[in-house]
């Protein structure tokens, strides 16, 4: 609704025989403020296709580099508030994810790649965005592994996992193409036991999630726990008791993969932070137990 009511700019695209219909469009946007532009109608799709297919580009970018950045020990949030300053890139969509998702940038960037190979253009770059967004779902599952049973390809049977947030993005209860949904589709496919909240989604929301219990509680979903999972980047997770979720757990990991934590607020928990684009996994391997044997 605030993006709705705050656009950035709105674009009316018409044939030039339409020009009093788009004049009548444009009008209706008139109170909002925003710079209105006007184009053919080719443009005005082209130009949204475009745009969010862009974000998907920048969003697998970061994505990957977080990977990057554990690999060589470098610290994510420092690279990119490093680039970030620089007014060609921007801080705007620096932050990582478990993928990128919604109702938007998956069909308009396959919407874009259609269009580019119907017209014989290779657009290799949103191919491979979308081949890096798939590949994402894959690193965070190896991170669970790893935090749960002590290796990446440890297995999940008899492990509880508890997951917080299912939307593909906080301020909704949308879980169209929601990387938080595909992961613990993966957690439940490997035989894990999740339970899972998200304070815009209900248990009812979810009916071909079989095996996933969503409880109306975020405490519920410590219980017995091997590791606690942040797959969206709701603010009020920052505000949980995280002293009273340690007491719940069978293990204290959280996997953290919006970096929505940090450790100054898990200081005296037990916790072990495990986030995006830090070393902090290689740091605490001896702290998490080997694989289990139950």
């Amino acid at each position: 609704m605030h993006d709705f009511l705050h656009p950035d700019r709105v674009l009316v695209g018409a044939a030039e025989p339409d020009r009093e219909s788009a004049d009548r469009v444009a009008a209706l946007y008139a109170g909002t403020g925003a710079p209105t532009l006007r184009s053919d109608s080719a443009s005005a799709e082209l130009a949204k296709y475009a745009s969010n297919a862009f974000f998907a580009v920048k969003l697998s970018f970061v994505n990957t580099l977080a990977e990057l950045c554990e690999r060589v020990g470098a610290d994510f949030t420092k690279v990119t508030k490093a680039m970030g300053m620089d007014e060609r890139i921007g801080p705007a969509f620096l932050t990582p994810g478990p993928g990128w998702g919604g109702s938007c940038l998956p069909k308009d960037t396959r919407a874009l790649l259609r269009t580019a190979e119907a017209s014989g253009v290779d657009f290799a770059l949103v191919r491979d965005a979308l081949r890096a967004n798939e590949y994402q779902h894959a690193i965070v599952m190896r991170k669970i592994r790893r935090a749960a049973t002590g290796a990446v390809d440890g297995s999940l049977s008899g492990t509880r996992i508890g997951v917080l947030g299912l939307a593909f993005k906080a301020g909704t209860g949308d879980l169209r193409d929601s990387p938080a949904v595909a992961i613990t589709r993966r957690l439940s496919h490997h035989s894990a036991t999740v339970t899972a909240y998200d304070p815009c989604v209900l248990a009812s929301s979810l009916p071909d999630l079989t095996g996933i219990r969503v409880m109306n509680d975020p405490y519920l979903v410590a219980k017995y726990a091997s590791a606690i999972v942040i797959l969206t980047e709701w603010p009020e997770f920052r505000s949980l008791d995280w002293t009273r979720l340690a007491t719940e757990v069978d293990q204290a990991v959280i996997v953290d993969t919006r970096n929505l934590l940090d450790e100054r607020l898990l200081s005296g928990t037990g916790f072990i932070l495990l986030g995006t684009g830090t070393a902090e996994m290689d740091r605490a391997k001896d702290a998490i137990r080997k694989p289990h044997t139950k």
